[in-house]
């Protein structure tokens, strides 16, 4: 069952669980608004690989910067830096997916954070939420 969350600079949609796949992966279909820019960070635990599906992505690895069009994949391998922009004037689409799965645990927490906070994170509980799921800004 998908499960959408609307965010400050884009829209996730759950597509597939960890508990769906066994603990396997996740995967979710992000929607980028123009402007879309996350920080520089790494997941300690993770990999994390992007598939666009429209528009595009532009993609930091280390100090590799890569602008990627539909059906374009890139890696993110555990302990790497990396952040994702749309710099274009349109959404653009893609697909993340996670080994291990839990980012969309993150996602639960930044939505409830959000509804008991009126629509707003206080800095302190986004980063007490970002620590909880193997998110290192760097």
């Amino acid at each position: 069952m998908s499960r959408t969350y609307t965010l400050e600079t884009g829209t996730a949609v759950v597509k597939t669980t960890g508990e769906e796949t066994g603990g396997a992966y996740s995967i979710i279909e992000y929607t980028a608004k123009p402007g879309h820019a996350r920080y520089l960070h790494i997941h300690r635990n993770m990999e994390e690989a992007f598939l666009v599906i429209s528009g595009e992505g532009t993609f930091q690895v280390e100090d590799t910067i890569v602008t990627a069009g539909p059906g374009e994949y890139v890696l993110v391998k555990r302990g790497v830096p990396h952040n994702v922009f749309n710099r274009s004037d349109a959404d653009a689409v893609w697909l993340e997916i996670y080994t291990p799965p839990g980012f969309e645990q993150y996602l639960e927490d930044l939505a409830q954070a959000a509804a008991a906070n009126g629509g707003t994170i206080p800095p302190e509980i986004r980063n007490g939420i970002i620590a909880r799921h193997d998110i290192e800004r760097v």
